[in-house]
């Protein structure tokens, strides 16, 4: 796993601050950016040339457990590694491709939220922190740098966490549907990220949440869009788009395994239902490329670009030839061309990453 990336500053606790959307998508001429190239080349060892090549050389060559032989197996599958324990609860893989483009994505949610590792107003001195699907730990661990006064708590059900960390940084293998053994009021903070994929109770992981969490505590769910692509200049192919094609084919193949995938707009409501109060939901815009003009948003494109060539793959792979009967070579053919249109500069597509913060109420608070 790459070394944690150096932590934001601690969110300031004056209420929210959301960034802003990406600009209406009108057409970018991908001008000289040394920018970009001097921001991937220092955070990433990779690099971004200028002008036309943004597109052209932006590749990519809870029953808590304990380790053991049961959980450092794997199950290979279509060239991929995926997670033994509870095997086929978490559709996508764990090896070391995919630990690379998690902690890639990691720094592309960090440039959509502008710098932030979360919304949710702390407070500057948090005692205790939960990471739901930590993944390689890359967040745990900018947090627990970032806020040294907290012990954070990773889980996840592949144990695929470096095993140097902060001294108040640990991991657990744990199944977030698994029954939950935290006490009541635990957790100041609790933090989960890309689970759309492995929850089939949201509602009965809210409710979770709220009793791990103490009162005026906080949690913030991000997930992004599964369901569909968009364009603010209509510049998605209207005849067999590749692209939507298979955003809707991998949500159908969700729906089809009995996993919700729900929006920004229900996850809020759960979390509401559940109990949290001053819940609010932050929709920010992943961009397909760097055709955005804000420069950090192009910067976020760029590295979504590194990631095009196992993106598609890591997500969808195993759903589709899992549950929707698919050949490895037919999805793999529908990925390549998906990552076609991702190059190409006359697209300029998005989905949404929504943050879903709320507050666990004090006692007596109405």
């Amino acid at each position: 796993m790459a070394t944690p990336s150096a932590p934001s500053s601690p969110p300031a606790d004056e209420g929210f601050d959301s960034p802003a959307e990406i600009s209406s998508g009108e057409s970018s001429d991908l001008a000289a950016d040394s920018d970009v190239e001097e921001y991937a080349t220092s955070l990433m060892r990779l690099q971004l040339e200028t002008s036309d090549s943004d597109y052209d050389s932006a590749g990519l060559e809870t029953d808590t457990t304990s380790l053991n032989s049961g959980i450092v197996d794997y199950v290979y599958e279509n060239g991929r590694r995926y997670h033994r324990y509870q095997e086929g609860t978490y559709p996508m893989p764990n090896d070391e491709t995919e630990q690379d483009r998690l902690d890639l994505h990691h720094h592309i949610f960090t440039l959509l939220q502008r710098g932030k590792l979360f919304f949710a107003p702390i407070g500057p001195s948090p005692h205790r922190i939960l990471d739901i699907g930590t993944g390689t730990g890359i967040w745990a661990l900018d947090v627990a740098e970032a806020y040294p006064s907290a012990s954070v708590l990773g889980t996840d059900l592949s144990p695929i966490q470096p095993q140097w960390v902060f001294s108040n940084c640990r991991f657990e293998i744990d199944d977030a549907e698994a029954p939950w053994t935290f006490p009541d009021g635990h957790f100041d903070f609790i933090h989960s990220r890309n689970l759309i994929h492995s929850i089939r109770d949201w509602p009965r992981l809210f409710s979770r949440m709220y009793a791990a969490t103490r009162p005026g505590g906080w949690v913030e769910v991000v997930e992004l869009q599964t369901d569909g692509v968009h364009s603010d200049d209509d510049t998605i192919p209207h005849t067999n788009p590749a692209v939507l094609g298979v955003f809707k084919l991998a949500h159908a193949a969700l729906q089809k395994a009995g996993i919700e995938a729900p929006d920004g707009a229900t996850l809020r409501r759960y979390a509401q239902e559940a109990g949290f109060v001053d819940v609010q939901l932050i929709a920010l815009k992943q961009p397909f490329g760097p055709w955005p003009q804000d420069p950090q948003l192009k910067r976020a494109g760029a590295f979504f670009l590194m990631m095009a060539d196992t993106v598609f793959e890591a997500y969808n792979l195993a759903l589709l030839t899992r549950v929707m009967g698919m050949s490895t070579e037919e999805a793999k053919k529908m990925f390549e061309a998906g990552r076609r249109e991702f190059f190409d500069k006359r697209i300029h597509m998005y989905n949404y990453l929504w943050h879903v913060v709320g507050r666990r109420p004090e006692e007596g608070e109405v």
